[in-house]
């Protein structure tokens, strides 16, 4: 593949550069973004979860990671140079602050043509220099305190044209990418939820197809923090030897540079600084995980097959006992001498005191793996014949039913998002094809589920969710009557009922209410006292004023309207009449009993309030008579119209209210009423 040449092609290849860099940053966030995310989606949706589901994760989540990766990226490269300065805790200066430092640095500005940068100091007796920014107009010089005190003039000038020469080719922005990438990989991975740890060993032996989980999410995470690693190296590394090459075109001083990076080399770390800041820098790690930089002898050496003999005879070169006592040097000469750059593999270098092997595991780690893997073949060791059994015990399917696909109904219900998946992988029953397994966490679990289930128990699959939520059954719902026929409703031995997505309520659901009041044609009741027999006779007023008489006077008084039905008052007053007929017969039956109730009753069988709901019953073929209200008020209004003598309490019919009507239509209901109470 050909070089580019020029500095035209120096800066369209960084740019297409930092476009690879920011594509790669992409897919590297999605994969570790993956791994990340196992362990939380397994919890809450395990049915989209990595491993669990890739479809589900690929529509569901990726996009979301995609996402949030564009923006984070955008924000973090629009704030780089305020995201640095507070790393570093540099200060921008001026000629009045720094008189020397600008005298040096203004000449090279003009010379290369650049917009005047902001010019910065770190207060660090450290020796060490950067440019940062992600454009011209608006990129800075960094430089540190020891750096000034400890370079002349000419040594200085060439850093600072290395510095401005990462401007002016477009570094900056390329390695403020490379730095955000390295940024968020190694976070990345160091949440990553497959990571080897004590936990992840301890869950393996109970439940074994977590083994080759971490160990494919530690392996996958480590390689890709690696092939992060290598490939800010080697772009960093081959911006640095450009950086010299073009600081000594422009000072045509190589003696002066090779004599400052020998400086720099011994004390360039920053206090402040973050390791993944050290792309930037003249001088950084040349080995490690954080390496960035070419060697300085490697370095020298380049500059020694470009500009000859300068490097070792000029004036401001190293002097001659630096040469052989520094060992930079003297590699970097024995190199020029044979015309090549000393050796520095990549990979060797990235690695060096590394505490992870090539798959990712600490020397701690491998000792976890090892003791996990001999701990499952000591349970399994009867299975080691039988390649089915044995891989049932890695089947990954029952870790879904475990962390329960219904935990993300919990979450996705109220915002009307539950669909099929949330109960797809329970209602399945994978647990069956793991009965009888040994050994495992998920045979105990297939066994103890199998066991519920056949004592008619309806979550019987244990997981997260139904281990936390009672265990409930499937009923004939009878309802306040007692005489609702054909409703099955899922209730716990407390009686609470199982309201959907692992939540239980006391409150009967809307459903059975409204199926009690289109079968039976009562209406269900909230009572205060609810004596068959009543808790109060009727011709005593009791207090507020409540008297039988007075519930008379306005059965009576809702017969009155001056408006005519079908139109808006009218309809008013007949949806009014409905709840007002409503509330007098519950309060005479709470209040005064099936007594109460019978005699009120035998009032709404004449003629006026007969004709009242035939006019409700002809305005419920008018769909505007309904709008508005709600199901059970509905539902309630349709039983008055089609059986009103019937539209009484639900507990009422339950204590045999109906019955004693038919038995007494004349009201002396005592002797029936001890009958069905029996009291």
């Amino acid at each position: 593949m050909s070089q580019p040449t020029g500095l035209y092609g120096w800066i369209q290849s960084n740019d297409g550069k930092s476009a690879t860099f920011f594509v790669a940053f992409l897919v590297a966030v999605q994969i570790i973004a993956a791994l990340a995310l196992f362990v939380p989606l397994s919890l809450i949706d395990p049915g989209h979860a990595p491993f669990l589901g890739w479809s589900g994760y690929a529509i569901r989540y990726a996009p979301v990671v995609l996402a949030a990766s564009v923006l984070w990226f955008g924000a973090q490269m629009f704030w780089h140079i305020e995201t640095v300065k507070r790393a570093v805790d540099f200060h921008f200066i001026d000629d009045a602050e720094e008189p020397r430092l600008c005298r040096v640095i203004e000449p090279l500005i003009i010379t290369m043509g650049l917009p005047v940068p902001y010019v910065a100091i770190v207060e660090s007796r450290a020796r060490n220099a950067f440019a940062c920014g992600i454009a011209r107009k608006k990129a800075a010089v960094v430089v540190t305190r020891g750096l000034i005190d400890s370079l002349d003039d000419e040594e200085l000038a060439c850093v600072l044209a290395h510095e401005l020469s990462h401007i002016r080719n477009g570094d900056i922005r390329l390695m403020a990418a490379a730095n955000i990438f390295m940024s968020a990989l190694t976070r990345l991975h160091r949440n990553n939820g497959l990571r080897m740890t004590p936990v992840h060993a301890l869950l393996a032996i109970a439940i074994p197809v977590i083994l080759p989980l971490t160990l494919i999410g530690t392996f996958v995470g480590h390689l890709a923090v690696r092939a992060g690693q290598i490939a800010r190296l080697l772009i960093s590394s081959s911006r640095e030897y450009i950086a010299d090459a073009e600081a000594v075109q422009l000072t045509k001083n190589p003696a002066a540079l090779a004599s400052a990076l020998v400086k720099v080399e011994s004390n360039y770390r920053v206090g402040n600084a973050r390791h993944e800041d050290d792309a930037m820098m003249i001088a950084g790690d040349t080995h490690g995980r954080n390496a960035t930089h070419p060697t300085v002898a490697q370095r020298i050496a380049a500059l020694a097959r470009t500009t000859g003999s300068m490097v070792f005879n000029a004036p401001s070169a190293p002097r001659p006992e630096a040469w052989a006592n520094t060992p930079s040097l003297a590699e970097a000469e024995s190199a020029a001498l044979l015309r090549k750059l000393p050796q520095a593999r990549v990979l060797p270098r990235i690695s060096a005191d590394a505490p992870e092997n090539i798959f990712g595991l600490t020397r701690i780690g491998m000792v976890m793996t090892a003791a996990t893997i001999i701990a499952l073949l000591l349970l399994h060791a009867g299975d080691l014949g039988n390649p089915r059994a044995l891989a049932a015990k890695f089947d990954i399917r029952p870790l879904g039913i475990m962390l329960s696909a219904q935990n993300t109904c919990q979450l996705r219900a109220p915002f009307g998002l539950a669909d099929r998946d949330c109960t797809s992988l329970v209602d399945d029953h994978v647990y069956r094809d793991f009965e009888g397994q040994k050994n495992t966490l998920v045979g105990w679990l297939a066994d103890l589920s199998r066991k519920r289930r056949e004592a008619g128990v309806v979550n019987a699959d244990l997981t997260f969710r139904s281990m936390t939520e009672p265990s409930y059954v499937r009923r004939a719902y009878r309802g306040q009557s007692g005489r609702l026929e054909g409703t099955m409703a899922e209730t716990t031995d407390d009686g609470l009922y199982e309201a959907g997505y692992g939540k239980f309520s006391s409150v009967t659901p809307e459903r059975f209410v409204i199926a009690e009041i289109e079968k039976v044609s009562c209406f269900p009741a909230k009572l205060m006292h609810g004596k068959p027999e009543g808790s109060f006779r009727m011709d005593q007023e009791i207090s507020g004023g409540i008297s039988f008489p007075g519930l008379v006077r306005h059965a009576d008084e809702s017969l009155v309207s001056e408006r005519q039905p079908g139109t808006p008052g009218g309809d008013d007053w007949l949806r009014a009449y409905a709840r007002t007929r409503e509330m007098l017969t519950l309060v005479s039956y709470d209040i005064f009993g099936l007594p109460g109730l019978q005699k009120l009753r035998a009032i709404y069988r004449n003629d006026a309030h007969r004709r009242v709901v035939d006019l409700i019953r002809q305005r419920l073929s008018d769909p505007a008579f309904t709008s508005g209200l709600d199901v059970a008020t509905i539902a309630k209004i349709k039983a008055l119209a089609r059986a009103p003598d019937r539209f009484v309490p639900c507990p009422a019919v339950k204590r045999g209210a109906l019955e004693a009507e038919r038995a007494n239509p004349d009201g002396n209901i005592r002797q029936e009423l001890r009958l069905s109470s029996g009291g």
